[in-house]
């Protein structure tokens, strides 16, 4: 009777296991008991309470797809009903005594792993535990001071908000109360705020606040705690000024109605700019504005997944699915259409369906200027709405006038000063184009997106011994980030270092995981793989590029312009977000004196330097 009950349970949770609300009320529902007769009888029968029961029955299935299907712990955590990873990660860790990625790696069966894990083994018999490497952060980040001016700002950066509730599982709204207090602060003129990016490296660490903020180049640092319960959240911030010697400057407390988020950010935010010494009001957006309860937690649940899981495509389309809910429960709630359009256009970075990016442009132009109607007081809305601008329809100047208004509403977005480097660019003025990189990585100093764009614009200006560097500096921070790879070979492949580019892309295959192109690479001449590339790209392969300016490039290295060309204008066909940018490569420049070349160069608005 036993098993027939507990068999019947199993089932019960596994054919609603991505349902992540799934609890002891709705099993007890579908089961036809009460709620007391369920919790008497699960524990009763296996010693457990019955939200033990489910989680445990969630991380057995967690177990069976990270060792049986290709799934990162991230998207299995949402297959099989964690909202947050990090949540996931840790019961992971609780249950099995290793973490999924390790577990990933590891080459016994669930049935066996469960065994040893439980009696203390597992660990020393069948995975060898690599060393973590210790990122020696101070020397590198030392370099990045401010821009010299005659004004003087003051500088702060916001500590990830700590959990202290019981359950710990809402790590997507405690992040989302950092990011909007960060945004918040990034309002006034008056204090350089280092961007939420940067600062999110420090979560969970155990670090002196001295060596964040010289990590960080800021004389201030925001640090706090939240608590909350179903219905209430409290949240204690202090103040702290790290050197030369600490010293806590101000704290507060906060209690709001969980309903009421918006107004203790907006609270949290304008107490702090008060207790700065040259802070001012900080200018505000629509905050008389308040959103569906529901729907902002919506929104915070999508745009935690679009900050944290932005290279795996069913990590954006819950993100996606979570702010379509968000708009469909609040649709005037304006970030939460930014967000929408930032993640179709995260989407299309990924994706090789030309017709499907199409239509993900459509959606993201509706979504950024539904925002913009719902708010225009709204940075992010000018500043999304300038990208697409550029990034879909090439119009450079609307792309600038867009992001200058945003930069006047947050004069501390680090994308904006991204975009506009994109906007020297085309533009011709490279100088310019980097030091607008460098302003952006100024204020998102540990992004390695930006330091890969400060990179990619040496490269672009034939600076390659620095290019190779700050590729080198992203590298030590971030031993996996493929774009550094992949752009450190190209210059490596422009300096003659034929041998450190193939190495450099083969890491690359490594890391996304094209385990045909990495053999090539150890096996095959570079002519061979780059051959052997174009061919799986061309025929649609999963895992290979699909890109047309990518492909394009290839065929320059193999000295066939003819085909390079061809692919050239298949990128303008569908209008390739990447090709303005591409143009300006080193690798095309002995197509520059071609007619069709110059061609879509006009066409696309670049300006050619020879």
């Amino acid at each position: 009777m036993g098993d027939a009950f507990i068999d019947r349970v199993k089932k019960t949770v596994l054919s609603n296991i991505q349902n992540e609300k799934f609890g002891v009320l709705d099993l007890a529902k579908e089961l036809g008991f009460s709620r007391s007769q369920l919790l008497r009888k699960i524990k009763k029968t296996t010693g457990s309470s019955v939200n033990q029961f489910i989680r445990e029955i969630r991380l057995k299935e967690a177990a069976k797809l990270l060792l049986n299907a290709d799934f990162t712990a991230s998207e299995v955590a949402y297959r099989v009903g964690f909202s947050s990873p990090s949540y996931f990660t840790k019961c992971f860790l609780e249950f099995y005594g290793v973490t999924p990625g390790e577990f990933k790696k590891s080459e016994v069966s669930v049935e066996d792993f469960i065994t040893y894990s439980k009696a203390g083994d597992f660990r020393k018999a069948h995975i060898a535990i690599a060393l973590s490497v210790v990122l020696i952060l101070v020397g590198f980040l030392s370099v990045f001071v401010l821009a010299s001016n005659s004004e003087t700002k003051s500088s702060i950066a916001v500590l990830p908000l700590l959990d202290l509730s019981e359950n710990q599982d809402k790590e997507y709204l405690v992040d989302g109360l950092t990011e909007a207090i960060t945004l918040e602060l990034s309002k006034n003129e008056s204090l350089r705020v280092i961007s939420r990016g940067s600062a999110m490296k420090y979560k969970g660490e155990n670090k002196l606040y001295s060596n964040i903020a010289k990590d960080l180049n800021v004389e201030l640092l925001l640090e706090g705690s939240v608590l909350y319960s179903s219905d209430s959240l409290r949240v204690v911030v202090q103040l702290i000024e790290p050197m030369p010697r600490e010293k806590h400057i101000w704290q507060n407390s906060y209690d709001h109605n969980y309903s009421d988020i918006l107004g203790l950010v907006n609270d949290i935010s304008n107490e702090i700019a008060k207790e700065i010494s040259l802070a001012i009001e900080p200018k505000k957006g629509n905050l008389s504005y308040e959103p569906n309860f529901e729907a902002y937690d919506l929104y915070l649940r999508g745009r935690h997944i679009l900050n944290t899981q932005k290279t795996s495509e069913f990590s954006l389309q819950k993100a996606l699915d979570y702010l379509i809910e968000s708009i469909e429960k609040d649709p005037n709630f304006a970030p939460a259409q930014v967000s929408l359009a930032e993640t179709y256009l995260a989407f299309n970075s990924l994706i090789g369906d030309n017709e499907i990016k199409l239509l993900n442009r459509k959606n993201a132009k509706n979504a950024v200027n539904k925002a913009l109607e719902l708010d225009d007081s709204c940075a992010e809305a000018y500043i999304t709405k300038g990208h697409l601008s550029g990034k879909l329809d090439w119009n450079w100047d609307e792309m600038k006038s867009l992001v200058d208004k945003g930069l006047t509403l947050d004069p501390n977005n680090a994308m904006a000063r991204a975009i506009l480097s994109d906007y020297y660019l085309i533009k011709g003025n490279y100088d310019e184009a980097i030091q607008q990189a460098i302003l952006a990585e100024k204020l998102d100093p540990i992004n390695p997106h930006l330091g890969c764009l400060v990179a990619e614009r040496y490269y672009i200006n034939h600076e390659f011994e620095k290019a190779i560097k700050k590729y080198k500096q992203v590298l030590e921070l971030n031993p996996n980030y493929g774009f550094a790879y992949n752009g450190i070979g190209y210059v490596y492949l422009k300096t003659g270092q034929e041998k450190m580019a193939m190495e450099s892309w083969k890491r690359l295959q490594d890391i996304i995981g094209n385990k045909a192109l990495s053999e090539c690479y150890s096996d095959n001449s570079f002519k061979e793989c780059l051959n052997f590339y174009l061919d799986k790209a061309k025929s649609d392969t999963p895992r290979f590029c699909r890109n047309p300016g990518v492909i394009s490039s290839v065929h320059m290295i193999l000295n066939e312009e003819k085909d390079a060309l061809e692919y050239l204008k298949i990128a303008f066909q569908y209008k390739s977000e990447d090709l303005p940018v591409m143009l300006t490569y080193p690798d095309f420049h002995s197509l520059h004196n071609q007619e069709e070349f110059q061609k879509i160069a006009q066409k696309v608005g670049v300006h050619l330097n020879d």
